[in-house]
C-alpha cells in the first residue's frame, strides 16, 4: 500500500510540474496560463473537525447612542389636524450621512514695509500649514494609500473629482517624504513594544524593493506591530531586528564555544577561535577582520555559524537591553537558538498534515483520524492556559508522547509524526509558560496587510517608498491593537497640534 502511495505522490508532483512548465511556456508566448480555480464548498470532505472555542452569540445592539449627531434639523407637521389633536412633541429619526468637498483656504498675510529700514514685515503662516496641501488633504491621502490600500492613480483620480488639483508626483510625495515625527514614532512603538511582553511573534514574507527580492518581517505582540525590509531573512537579519540596532555586536565566549561544538563545528576550527575569549564585543568589521587573521582559508558555511553563534551570545550578554526570552514563530531556520525558548505555531505544524494527501480511502481514514487528535490536543492546551498546574502539565506531556509515538502504517503519516515529536520542547512551551500563544496568527494575520498591499501596488521603488511603507504599517497596526484612530492620529501629528499622546505611551508596562 506504501508503495502505492509512493506512486501516486510521485504521479502528483509529476503533474505539478508539467502544469508549471506549460504556464511558464504560455506566459513566454505572452498568453495566461491554468486560472486558479477554487473549489465551489471551502468544506473538504472527511475534514476532521478543529475543537475550537464556540461563537458568542449575536444580539443586535442599538447604535443610536454611538452616532455623533452634527446638525438637527425640526420638521413642522403642515397637513390638516383634526380639531382635537394633540401636540405630542417629536420622534427623532437619525440619519447618517456623509459629506466630501474640499475645504481650500486663501490666507491673507497682512504686510507692512518700512521705508527706513527698507524692509517688509510680513504675517507668518500657522504652524500646522507646511507646503501648499493642508493636513486634512495629507492626512486622507496616507489613509486611503495605506488602510484603505488605494493605488497612487486612483487617489489622484478621486481628489480630482473632489475639486483638488495635484499631480501624480505631489501625491507621491506626501506618501513618502517629510515623515521623520513618524519615523520616531516607530522606533518609540518598537522600544515600548519589545519591553511590553516577554514574548513576541515574528513571520517573514517575500518583498519586491526596487526590482529586486527582498523579504518583509513583522514583530508583534497584543499592543503593537512593527515592520521591517532587508535583504536577507538570515539569523543575522533576524538579530539585527530583535536588538533594533544599526550595527550588530559580535562576541564570542564560552557559551559561543559550546554552542559551536554542538552544531559541529570542527574542532580545529574551534581552537583557532580561542584567542577571541580576551576580546570582548567587537562591530563586525573589527570582528571579521581579526576572523580573516586567524583563520584566513575558513569556508564560507564556517564562516556564517561563526558570526550567527557570535552575534547570538552578543544579543543574549547586552544587559543594557535585555534579549526577548520567548519568540512564537514558524519552523523556519532562521529564527532558531536566538533567544531563550521558542514557541512552534501549532497551526503551522498541523498543515504538514494537511499537506498529506494519500490515494488509498484506508490512509485518507488514518490522516484524519490524526488530525482529529491533534486538533483535541491542541483545545486541551487551550484549557490549560486558563488553569495551569503541575499534575494537568505532566499529563499532557506524557499525551504528547502517546500521540506522537503513534505508528499507522502509512509512511507518509508516520515520517511526519516522528518530525513532530522531535519539536516536542518547542511546542510545548506552554507547559512552563502558560501565557505563550499556542499559534502565530498575529504575526500572520499583520503581515497579510502587506502581502494584499504587494499585489495591489507591487513593491516599493525608493529607499524613502521602503521606509515610508515600513512605518505606516507599524503606526497602522499598532492603532488597531490599541483602538485608537488612524486617520485621526495621522492628522493631529501632521497638523502640529500633537494633541493624542504617543502610541507608545498606550503600550503598557513590563510585567
Amino acid at each position: 500500500s506504501n508503495l502505492v502511495e509512493a506512486l501516486h505522490r510521485e504521479n502528483l508532483a509529476l503533474k505539478t510540474e508539467n502544469q508549471k512548465l506549460k504556464d511558464e511556456i504560455n506566459r513566454l508566448k505572452g498568453q495566461k496560463g491554468k486560472p486558479n480555480i477554487k473549489p465551489k464548498s471551502s468544506i473538504k470532505k472527511n475534514e476532521p473537525n478543529k475543537k475550537l472555542k464556540p461563537k458568542k452569540k449575536w444580539k443586535k445592539q442599538s447604535k443610536l447612542n454611538r452616532v455623533k449627531i452634527d446638525d438637527t434639523e425640526v420638521i413642522k407637521y403642515e397637513g390638516s389636524l383634526p380639531y382635537d389633536a394633540q401636540y405630542k412633541g417629536y420622534r427623532n429619526v437619525v440619519v447618517q450621512d456623509i459629506v466630501i468637498k474640499t475645504n481650500n483656504i486663501e490666507f491673507k498675510l497682512e504686510r507692512y514695509y518700512s521705508p527706513s529700514e527698507a524692509k517688509t514685515y510680513e504675517a507668518p503662516m500657522p504652524d500646522y500649514i507646511r507646503g501648499e496641501f493642508g493636513a486634512g488633504l495629507k492626512s486622507w491621502v496616507l489613509f486611503w494609500y495605506f488602510h484603505s490600500r488605494m493605488p497612487e492613480n486612483r487617489i489622484h483620480q478621486m481628489l480630482s473629482d473632489i475639486g483638488i488639483i495635484i499631480s501624480a508626483g505631489e501625491i507621491s510625495n506626501i506618501i513618502i517624504k517629510d515623515h521623520d515625527t513618524f519615523h520616531q514614532d516607530k522606533t518609540d512603538i518598537i522600544k515600548a513594544g519589545i519591553q511590553s511582553s516577554s514574548y513576541q511573534h515574528i513571520d517573514d514574507t517575500g518583498a519586491r524593493v526596487k526590482g529586486t527580492n527582498q523579504y518583509f518581517t513583522v514583530l508583534c505582540n497584543d499592543y503593537f506591530s512593527a515592520f521591517f525590509t532587508n535583504p536577507k531573512k538570515d539569523r543575522l537579519t533576524v538579530i539585527g531586528i530583535l536588538s533594533q540596532k544599526e550595527e550588530l555586536s559580535f562576541l564570542i565566549n564560552p557559551y559561543t564555544i559550546s554552542f559551536l561544538e554542538e552544531r559541529k563545528l570542527k574542532a580545529q576550527v574551534l581552537s583557532s577561535l580561542k584567542p577571541f575569549l580576551k576580546m570582548g564585543v567587537m562591530t563586525r568589521e573589527k570582528f571579521e577582520k581579526e576572523l580573516n587573521l586567524l583563520i584566513p582559508y575558513l569556508k564560507d558555511r564556517h564562516r556564517t555559524m561563526i558570526l550567527e553563534a557570535a552575534a547570538i551570545t552578543a544579543y543574549q550578554e547586552n544587559h543594557a537591553s535585555p534579549a526577548i526570552h520567548r519568540l512564537v514563530c514558524d519552523d523556519a531556520k532562521q529564527f532558531y537558538h536566538i533567544t531563550t525558548l521558542r514557541g512552534l505555531c501549532w497551526v503551522h505544524e498541523e498543515r504538514h498534515y494537511q499537506k498529506l494527501v494519500p490515494f488509498l480511502p484506508a490512509h485518507q481514514k488514518l490522516v484524519n483520524d490524526f488530525r482529529s487528535k491533534i486538533w483535541d490536543y491542541y483545545y486541551e492546551l487551550t484549557e490549560y492556559k486558563k488553569n495551569p498546574n503541575e499534575k494537568e502539565k505532566i499529563r499532557l506531556s506524557n499525551l504528547f508522547d502517546d500521540i506522537f509515538s503513534t505508528k499507522t502504517g502509512y509512511d507518509d503519516l508516520d515520517y511526519r509524526i516522528q518530525m513532530t515529536k522531535k519539536k516536542k520542547d518547542s511546542l510545548l512551551v506552554v507547559l512552563d509558560y502558560p501565557d505563550t500563544p499556542l499559534h502565530n496568527n498575529p504575526a500572520e494575520l499583520a503581515i497579510r496587510m502587506y502581502v494584499i498591499k504587494r499585489k495591489i501596488s507591487f513593491g516599493t521603488r525608493s529607499d524613502e517608498g521602503t521606509k515610508s511603507w515600513e512605518t505606516f504599517f507599524t503606526i497602522m497596526d499598532t492603532c488597531r491593537k490599541l483602538g485608537i484612530n488612524f486617520r485621526n492620529y495621522l492628522y493631529d501629528r501632521i497638523s502640529n497640534q500633537n494633541k493624542m499622546p504617543s502610541l507608545s505611551s498606550f503600550i503598557p508596562n513590563p510585567p
